[in-house]
């Protein structure tokens, strides 16, 4: 079901397809037949790109020939961004919507999903979401893009922005997320933003590893939104949350769907939810799959649908009813059209597992609530914590005790006494080079040097043949550039002239493919903080030397690639100059002169 999430319904009138022809678009002359289409289109409604990939120079031109169109509506552009970097899109969606901020039009659907952007992605995506363009927006789809936490909160503060923006007139129906991590924090922001929005009909964000603090935070906003007709909680973790959950869907008349299947509800939470749905008159679909329920629950659901209606569909597949427990329910709901159709599988539970579940269930409830509470107070202090560094954008993970450093990949060099993990050979030769460093993953090393290795390693890459030499011309050739610049940063004892002119020489040193530039763009961002590694998925580590790289790169400017320019352009503006941050005002806006001079 979560597939068709991203599925936008086809528009036969005055739509522009390109869909699914697989382009690869790394140029404007790649998309020059689609930009000449687009430009002969007397009356363009939609334009649907799925399927393709393109990249910041083609959706440049892409963006020219829209701005001509302030007719356009739909904007399905789905899966459009399949082999780029995350650090790609931004830019290519800043450049996409450029023209349609200011050109009149008038959006009422747009569909991103299926682009793994992550929460950079949504900072390309919000200028445009709180303009005049999307004042008029009904339908937002952005399932399976990996927001995170992060993503979702800048996606919250977008729409609130444009709601305030718009004076109140911003009615947003249709809001599809599924898919996102958005967990806890991201929906609780984004619950915010349905409380004021009030419009909204359709709720879809399954698989998104919420908890009951944010299906809580959720089914308060729900109650705001009286024209709610879907609700899609599938695959999170409903539990304590669903009698506040239960109390919201009472006071919703109008819901056609309730997908809370694989949600952990259990029987007395199913109890809730068959109260809740008593005196629906257009409920049509109900989904209580794989809930850990027993017979009781199965059977109080039951006698609730038995002589309602408008139902047509229940799934109550993979609970622990045992098969007395399967053909008690069939029975009770013979006079229904769709009994014989429903199907249960074959690990259902037994007889046994009831009355267990009968003598024990309140007292594991209880438990589970002192458990769950507990683990939520953890979730919480880990989220937050999370947040505060996200604050210096997540990045590398390094300056652990020997301790921890144990439990670390076998990449990291321990400051311990024991024999550290053989390192793969990409790492080896600058590890050899600089002494004691503190290995965190292929690219990240520790700030701890010996001022005498320290001072005359790095005199060496002050000789551009050196550099060169040390950076081999290899498909590792980046990410050692990337880490050598990482490591002069953290290392105090480099002066910045020094600094400068290795950074300098580095540059020069690399010879930038469309392939190794894509690369380059995303070490650097990593190694700046902007964005987390994927091979250390969630780790993060404060930035402390930022002032220092910024000033590096204004120094050496010149030699970097008009593409990381712009990224850092992108990145740097949507930095907030707050008094945590480990860079100055001052030096921030010097850089970002630089780069767009």
């Amino acid at each position: 079901m979560t597939d068709n999430l991203s599925k936008s319904l086809k528009s036969t009138e005055y739509e522009l397809s390109w869909a699914n022809r697989g382009l690869k678009a790394n140029n404007a002359n790649d998309v020059k037949e689609l930009c000449e289409e687009i430009e002969q289109c007397k009356h363009l409604v939609a334009l649907r790109l799925e399927g393709n990939t393109i990249n910041e120079e083609a959706a440049t031109a892409i963006g020219v020939a829209l701005e001509a169109h302030s007719e356009i509506e739909r904007l399905i552009w789905n899966d459009l961004f399949t082999t780029r970097l995350k650090t790609e899109v931004p830019p290519s969606l800043i450049k996409l919507t450029q023209g349609l901020i200011t050109n009149g039009c008038h959006i009422v659907e747009i569909n991103l999903s299926d682009n793994a952007f992550g929460p950079i992605g949504v900072k390309g995506l919000e200028t445009f979401l709180s303009s005049s363009a999307c004042y008029t927006l009904e339908e937002l789809r952005l399932n399976n893009c990996g927001m995170g936490i992060g993503g979702g909160k800048l996606l919250a503060e977008a729409l609130i922005a444009c709601h305030k923006n718009s004076g109140g007139k911003f009615a947003l129906k249709q809001f599809v997320a599924g898919r996102n991590r958005l967990e806890n924090e991201g929906a609780q922001a984004l619950a915010k933003a349905f409380e004021l929005i009030g419009t909204l009909e359709v709720v879809r964000v399954p698989q998104n590893g919420i908890r009951p603090p944010g299906i809580e935070a959720l089914a308060s906003a729900f109650v705001q939104n009286q024209n709610l007709r879907i609700i899609d909680l599938n695959d999170n973790t409903i539990t304590l949350a669903t009698p506040k959950l239960a109390s919201s869907i009472e006071k919703l008349p109008k819901l056609e769907i309730i997908n809370l299947e694989s949600s952990l509800i259990r029987t007395p939470g199913t109890m809730a939810i068959a109260r809740s749905i008593m005196s629906h008159k257009n409920l049509q679909e109900l989904y209580l799959g794989c809930n850990d329920m027993h017979t009781e629950g199965g059977m109080e659901i039951a006698h609730v649908v038995k002589n309602m209606s408008s139902l047509r569909i229940l799934d109550l597949n993979g609970n622990c009813f045992g098969q007395d427990g399967i053909d008690e329910i069939r029975r009770t709901l013979e006079n229904k059209s769709f009994a014989n159709q429903m199907v249960f599988s074959d690990d259902e539970g037994s007889e046994d597992d009831e009355e267990e579940e009968g003598e024990e269930g309140d007292e594991n409830y209880e438990d589970e609530e002192y458990d769950e509470e507990e683990e939520n107070d953890e979730d919480y202090e880990d989220e937050e914590g999370e947040e505060e560094e996200d604050v210096e954008s997540p990045s590398f993970f390094f300056g652990k005790n020997p301790i921890q450093q144990n439990a670390w990949n076998n990449f990291q060099l321990g400051t311990n006494k024991t024999t550290p993990p053989a390192q793969p050979e990409s790492i080896n030769d600058l590890s050899s080079m600089i002494a004691n460093f503190n290995v965190c993953t292929p690219f990240s090393f520790g700030s701890q040097l010996t001022t005498e290795a320290t001072g005359n390693k790095w005199t060496t890459f002050t000789n551009l043949d050196k550099v060169k030499e040390h950076l081999k011309n290899d498909d590792q050739s980046v990410d050692r550039a990337v880490k050598l610049l990482e490591d002069m940063w953290n290392d105090n004892s480099v002066l910045q002239n020094d600094t400068s002119s290795i950074a300098s020489n580095t540059l020069k040193a690399l010879t930038f493919t469309s392939d190794s530039e894509r690369t380059f763009n995303e070490r650097l961002l990593v190694s700046l903080g902007f964005v987390k590694d994927e091979q250390t998925g969630r780790q993060r580590r404060a930035i402390n030397q930022r002032d220092k790289a910024f000033r590096t790169l204004v120094d050496v400017n010149k030699f970097l690639p008009k593409s990381t320019k712009n990224l850092l352009s992108v990145f740097l503006q949507n930095t907030p100059n707050e008094s945590n941050q480990s860079f100055s005002p001052e030096i921030k806006q010097q850089l970002l002169s630089a780069l767009q001079g």
